[in-house]
């Protein structure tokens, strides 16, 4: 049983596996109605000793999207204080290497205390992991007049300057934080990386199967407000005082419209991934998009990995039961029309470097190439301009695009020896338990080294002029050419509409 002193008072944790762990410690006030669209506030000091033994509540939420946002959507307790950080530390006396981690979700479901995030693996492997809950959906995203804008955002950097003043306490380095997230939590992290205020609040940044994706203008941010006040049928003044649940179903109508019905008039550039509730260009607290800021040299300046799974796009195909050339097109019309083109040319023009594939496919690599791949891509090109960058690809490449699907390395990263997996769901499950240890030690030695080792040995800078990735595949962990480098060429057109 350990006891912490935080500037806001003590928390109580307990041992576990060797390490000690403290649950649902506040980084900011509660959301109750008078602060639901505000900034986060400072947690007001407690006298005594806080129990830190139980996982807080989650953010408001129900399950939304398709099959990977509804199986990402927490099944657990949500309420209205769950600012909070879970975090599990090789011993409170060191001053270790730190995880700040950001789960994924689509920036609407999701949560820190989903069990997978709860396996301990880094800190059995001598690192502080803290994992953060934050706003989703309409409370973290949706653009209101009078309120800030990026709250979701907002949060993770309160939690940012929580970790920077309150975890050395708990045996960490605040000088060696990296910031990590994986999914909407990747897409997060590359996009607090051109947020001013986070400068300084991390060394290292890690985005995951995500980066500059779906970044919305002023203009379609104002047009979504409009879209769910209209659906709720009140004025924005009545936000604060709806009942979470009514405020949900209609997000969740309005998050299922966008995906399944992608319109660039209606959603703009969030048209690409079907998310509505996305960050959004509000000149104070995102001054640009994160690849003009990443262009030049305005993003956080610290080395970074960077990643992908070689099949992003296996499991979100399956929400398509027919498929030929002409619904691929017509289907991915809306969604690439931001980038410059129309469905008929992006489907042309990667049969032409595909001819093998078949329509699903060819839906499968454009889809995932705009929405995971060629985002990774062009962000790790212009940080590596300014930064080391080490980039990295996740699984066995398969015909027809079905290599590992997006979030199939999750139960690898945080695999520990001796952990309980009976309770994870099958996608996370650990069937080759020397691979999970070569993948989670890759995730280790960026964190804790200055020049991060792979399985073979050196992991070699990426460059945009020698593109070499560490290829973590079953029994064949390599460096090699990146083979989705040449896949950022095919939307040549509209190169840079991603980053205006």
């Amino acid at each position: 049983m350990a006891i912490v002193e935080t500037l806001n008072g003590a928390v109580e944790g307990f041992s576990e596996n060797g390490y000690e762990v403290f649950l649902g410690v506040p980084y900011a006030a509660p959301i109750t109605p008078e602060r639901r669209f505000a900034a986060p506030e400072p947690v007001s000091r407690w006298d005594g000793i806080r129990s830190a033994r139980r996982l807080s509540a989650v953010c408001p939420q129900i399950p939304t999207y398709g099959p990977v946002g509804k199986a990402a959507a927490s099944q657990l307790e949500f309420g209205t204080d769950f600012l909070t950080v879970n975090i599990r530390t090789p011993s409170v006396k060191g001053s270790a290497p730190v995880l700040v981690w950001i789960h994924g979700g689509g920036y609407a479901v999701g949560s820190a205390n989903e069990a997978v995030l709860q396996s301990g693996a880094f800190a059995a492997s001598g690192i502080v992991e803290v994992t953060v809950n934050y706003r989703l959906g309409a409370l973290g995203f949706l653009h209101l007049d009078g309120a800030p804008d990026n709250r979701g955002l907002l949060d993770q950097i309160a939690a940012l300057e929580w970790v920077r003043d309150n975890i050395a306490a708990f045996g960490g380095d605040p000088r060696r934080v990296t910031f990590a997230g994986r999914s909407a939590g990747g897409f997060a992290v590359a996009a607090v990386m051109a947020m001013p205020r986070a400068h300084g609040l991390f060394a290292k940044a890690m985005p995951q199967s995500g980066a500059s994706t779906a970044i919305a203008s002023m203009e379609d941010a104002e047009k979504l407000t409009r879209r769910l006040l209209r659906r709720l049928e009140i004025d924005a003044g009545a936000l604060k005082d709806l009942p979470f649940e009514v405020l949900l179903v209609a997000q969740r109508d309005l998050c299922n419209e966008s995906y399944e019905q992608h319109d660039f008039d209606r959603d703009g550039s969030a048209a690409m991934l079907g998310v509505p509730f996305v960050p959004v260009i509000d000149g104070v607290s995102l001054p640009e998009h994160p690849e003009m800021a990443a262009r030049h040299g305005r993003t956080v300046q610290v080395p970074m990995m960077i990643g992908c799974t070689t099949g992003e796009y296996v499991t979100h195909a399956t929400a398509q039961p027919e498929m030929d050339f002409a619904i691929a097109a017509k289907l991915l019309h809306e969604r690439v029309r931001p980038m410059g083109l129309t469905g008929e040319e992006i489907v042309h023009r990667y049969r032409q470097a595909l001819p093998e594939h078949t329509p699903r496919g060819i839906w499968r690599a454009v889809a995932g190439d705009l929405v995971f791949q060629n985002p990774a891509t062009r962000f790790a090109r212009l940080h590596a301009d300014h930064q080391p960058v080490f980039k990295y690809l996740y699984g066995s490449i398969e015909p027809d695009e079905m290599g590992a699907p997006h979030g199939a390395e999750v139960g690898e990263v945080w695999y520990r020896d001796g952990m309980d997996v009976s309770h994870l769901p099958a996608r996370q499950t650990v069937t080759d338990r020397q691979f999970a240890r070569d993948v989670h030690d890759v995730w280790v030695s960026f964190l804790r080294d200055d020049a991060p080792q792979a399985p073979a040995g050196t992991w070699n800078r990426y460059l945009a002029s020698e593109p070499a990735v560490l290829w973590l595949e079953k029994g064949n962990c390599r460096m090699a050419p990146d083979p989705f480098d040449d896949r950022p060429a095919l939307w040549s057109t509209g190169a840079t509409a991603a980053a205006s």
